[in-house]
Parts: C-alpha cells; sequence; structure tokens
C-alpha cells in the first residue's frame, strides 16, 4: 500500500472517531481562555510568520472568542516543538503546535531526539504545501546541483528533523552528492546571514514563498543559484530548476525520493498533543477551516 493510502486510511478512521465522538457532546466554550500556538524555528522564521498570519483570524472562529498568543517552542527547532506538545503540552485545546511536515514521518526514518508518536498527534490542517529549493551564492563554484556531486558545498541548517538537514543528508547518502552541514541555525533567514558573511556557502531547503516575499531581491539580481526544488512538483515560476526526484537513477531511488519528500505536501501543519478531546478537536478543526476560508 502507498504511503498516500496509509495516511489517507490513517486519516479516515480518526475521523470517524472524533466526529462520533463530537456528536454525543456540547461544543466546548474557551471564554476567558487563552490559546497558544507554540511554533518551531527561530523567530521571525517561516514557522513564526505562519503562527502570527493564523493568529489574527483564528480566535474569533473558537467558540468563546478566546485570545490567541504566539510562543517559541523551548528549544527553538521543531523537533523541540513536537516533543514540548507531545510531552508537557496540556490537551485541552489551549495549546496547538505548529511544526515541519517531517514531523510525520520521523519515527519511520529513525530520526535522532524524537521522543513522540507523530501518529498519536490530533492533526488540524495546514496553510501550505511547501517546495523549497537548494541555493549557493553567486560567489560559490558550485552552480548547479551537477557541480554538486563534484565539488563540497558547505551549507547550514537546523535540527534532525529540519529539510536543510535531513533534504542534503539523503543526497549525500542515497546519490552521492558532497554537501557539508553545518547545524544549529534557527531558521533559514539566519543561515541566509551567515551566507552572505561567509560562513556557509549556501542552504539545501529555503522554502521558495519565503524567498519571494521576502528576499527576492537575491533572485532578481543573480545573488543565488537555485539549484533543485524539493516538492514532489516543480513551483510553476521555476520550470528549468530540476526536481529533487528527477535525479534518482534507479526506481528504488525514486521510491526513497518519493517517500522523504511526501512531507513537502503537509507543508508546516498544526496539530493538538495526543488525548486531546474529540469535541476539542472539532472545534479546532472547523476554527481552522473558517480561518483559511
Amino acid at each position: 500500500m502507498s504511503v498516500g493510502k496509509i495516511i489517507g486510511a490513517m486519516c479516515g478512521a480518526a475521523l470517524i472517531v472524533w466526529s462520533a465522538a463530537a456528536n454525543a457532546a456540547d461544543t466546548p466554550s474557551f471564554q476567558g481562555k487563552t490559546i497558544n500556538f507554540i511554533f518551531g524555528g527561530g523567530e521571525g522564521g517561516g514557522y513564526d510568520g505562519y503562527a502570527r498570519f493564523l493568529s489574527q483570524h483564528f480566535g474569533r472562529h473558537v467558540p468563546g472568542n478566546p485570545r490567541v498568543l504566539i510562543r517559541g517552542a523551548p528549544g527553538a527547532g521543531t523537533l523541540a516543538a513536537a516533543n514540548y506538545l507531545y510531552e508537557v503540552a496540556t490537551p485541552d485545546g489551549t495549546n496547538i503546535g505548529t511544526v515541519g511536515g517531517g514531523t510525520a514521518t520521523a519515527a519511520l526514518l529513525k530520526t535522532p531526539g524524537i521522543r513522540f508518536d507523530p501518529r498519536k498527534f490530533i492533526w488540524i490542517g495546514s496553510l501550505t504545501s511547501d517546495v523549497s529549493v537548494g541555493i549557493s551564492w553567486h560567489t560559490s563554484p558550485v552552480k548547479t546541483i551537477g557541480d554538486a556531486f563534484e565539488r563540497q558545498l558547505i551549507v547550514g541548517g537546523g535540527g534532525p528533523t529540519s529539510g536543510n538537514v535531513m533534504f542534503p543528508v539523503v543526497l549525500n547518502q542515497l546519490l552521492g552528492t558532497r554537501f557539508k552541514i553545518i547545524t544549529g541555525y534557527k531558521s533559514s533567514g539566519e543561515a541566509m546571514l551567515a551566507v552572505e558573511r561567509g560562513e556557509l556557502e549556501g542552504i539545501m531547503s529555503w522554502n521558495y514563498s519565503s524567498i519571494r516575499a521576502q528576499h527576492y531581491d537575491l533572485v532578481r539580481d543573480a545573488k543565488i543559484n537555485l539549484l533543485v526544488q524539493f516538492a514532489l512538483r516543480k513551483h510553476k515560476d521555476l520550470p528549468n530548476v530540476p526536481l529533487v526526484t528527477e535525479l534518482a537513477k534507479t526506481q528504488e531511488q525514486r521510491e526513497i525520493l518519493d517517500l522523504i519528500f511526501s512531507r513537502q505536501e503537509m507543508g508546516r501543519p498544526f496539530m493538538l498533543p495526543p488525548s486531546t478531546p474529540a469535541p476539542i478537536a472539532k472545534v479546532m478543526r472547523d476554527a481552522f477551516a473558517a480561518a483559511i476560508k
């Protein structure tokens, strides 16, 4: 059975369970309460930005019109946010996490540092699907993804579930590229500052939506080379930038890449802690749908 069918079956079963339970209970009210959006990644990064955007609209669609606050996860990274939501956050609807799409497959890929079972989170939804790109600075001798098989490129990333760490590791181990990965950067923006200072030569996963919204001058002025797209489908603006799955040389490699980059379809998901009661889960899913509509 394909990954998509497995995920679909899991979601379908979950929907039946929580729908039945919700119908048997009164709709909970959050009047006078505060809902915390707990984001992974550094302040000013994409997760922070999406959480702030949704927070402006979310509360008025929740019964009782609660206040919504934005909080960075202890430890900053999306892995830390997922661990916190799983182990610490109270499952009463007042804590909602937003993390990387790789959270869903972290256990399957035996990612170090995870202390959660992603199947037990109560997934709410996502504001976007991601297309990220690998980039090199204009002074780097690595101008194309083909060059990365012949020359080392020093790239920066966050934690072990971050795309800018996991994706170059996958390309190195599966396909034979030569990325040297420096971890510990809290956001792609912070890593990009390191690129401009000459500490790094590139980033091997930066969401193109963030580049287009905040740093398009880097593309316009040819300050960065767009090496590869990390997604299952190309971005409409980048028809000539190769897709990562096009780098596969065998069917097995293609299937591995399809699995790993399926996380891009999840984008930046929002979820509740395990054991959140079904009526509360329904309230939050309904509010999410109403807010994005």
